[in-house]
């Protein structure tokens, strides 16, 4: 069989030229050997011995991307929003020539042992974790770990978010300059959750300055289902409302249906602002207008943080929040 150092002799490259072009580190080398190489691996079957380059390199070139589970029956990457955001990852470790190990969790508290076993070089945390798990986690670990979402006051961590609050305030402030004074709040309202407290905090300084109520809140899970359900019952007045700013486009996208179902037009009887600017925004009728979080920027602060952490180890823990703003389409309504 084949070794490296023979693929880089026939090819008249160093072995350091082949490692970079199977790994698909391109940067420095020349289309030329690239295909020689490339042809070379596929002429010898060439596989390269991962553990023992782990052995040897004391680094096993995994990235693990946790997604941690409430409810083990719930299938998350039927949410698009993080279908979205792993698929940008996953390319982005890989162009970096690492490998991703997805793994979904209910015991948060395990995450130290799975990094420890399977000896990762970093680790991505897809959704919100509390202050206390941060810290856990961190502290517990012996590889960088980035926290997508999750706000830590003590800095003590790499963390990657949005400007939740102003996306919130914005998407009521568009609705207020529509002549909406009837305005619900729809998402899994919760104090303990950062993100979504901190958007209902936004919606509420806006209607605040505007002088409207912003006691309208509608409690429900980030579903398309219940975001059915949420655009029934408006439909059938359980809900004073006309118009809703749904913490998320999935949700926003099923009260649109709901509200349908039971003989609403939206956005003539019922307007509606979503949170993500997801592709399927544009897919649904009326296109949704939304609050645009860059899911593919989020995703390459992220691997950035990481990436930092793992080649330079004095790297300081950063927090990084990225901007939003709305994007105006179709499903609001102007009131005169």
């Amino acid at each position: 069989m084949a070794t490296l150092k023979d693929i880089a002799a026939e090819a008249g490259v160093s072995i350091m030229t082949v490692s970079n072009v199977i790994n698909g580190n391109y940067g420095r080398v020349s289309e030329k050997n690239i295909k020689k190489i490339k042809e070379l691996v596929k002429k010898y079957n060439y596989a390269p011995n991962l553990s023992a380059r782990s052995l040897s390199s004391k680094s096993s070139k995994i990235i693990v991307i946790f997604l941690p589970q409430e409810d083990p029956l719930i299938n998350y990457f039927s949410n698009p929003y993080l279908g979205e955001l792993f698929g940008e990852i996953e390319t982005l470790v890989r162009k970096q020539g690492y490998f991703v190990l997805i793994r979904s969790l209910e015991e948060i508290s395990s995450v130290s042992t799975i990094l420890k076993n399977w000896n990762a070089d970093g680790s991505i945390i897809l959704t919100h974790q509390d202050q206390s798990t941060v810290n856990m986690i961190i502290e517990n670990s012996d590889c960088p770990v980035v926290f997508i979402d999750s706000y830590d006051s003590n800095s003590s961590a790499l963390t990657v978010g949005i400007n939740d609050s102003k996306g919130g305030y914005i998407a009521a402030k568009h609705l207020i300059f529509n002549g909406h004074k009837k305005i619900a709040f729809a998402g899994p309202y919760n104090e303990s959750n950062d993100i979504v407290y901190h958007r209902y905090q936004g919606y509420r300084s806006a209607l605040s300055e505007a002088g409207i109520d912003s006691s309208n809140i509608i409690t429900i899970n980030t579903t398309y289902e219940d975001g059915i359900n949420v655009g029934r019952a408006i439909a059938n007045k359980e809900y004073d409302a006309t118009a809703v700013f749904a913490t998320a486009d999935i949700l926003a996208i099923g009260i649109i249906e709901g509200a349908h179902r039971n003989g609403l037009i939206v956005p003539n009887d019922l307007s509606v602002v979503g949170f993500d600017n997801l592709q399927i925004c544009s897919f649904v009728t009326p296109k949704l207008t939304t609050i645009s979080q860059n899911v593919k920027q989020k995703a390459e602060s992220a691997v950035d943080l990481l990436m930092k952490s793992i080649q330079d180890k004095t790297f300081r823990k950063q927090n990084v929040t990225l901007d939003v703003e709305l994007k105006e389409r179709q499903s609001v309504w102007k009131i005169l």
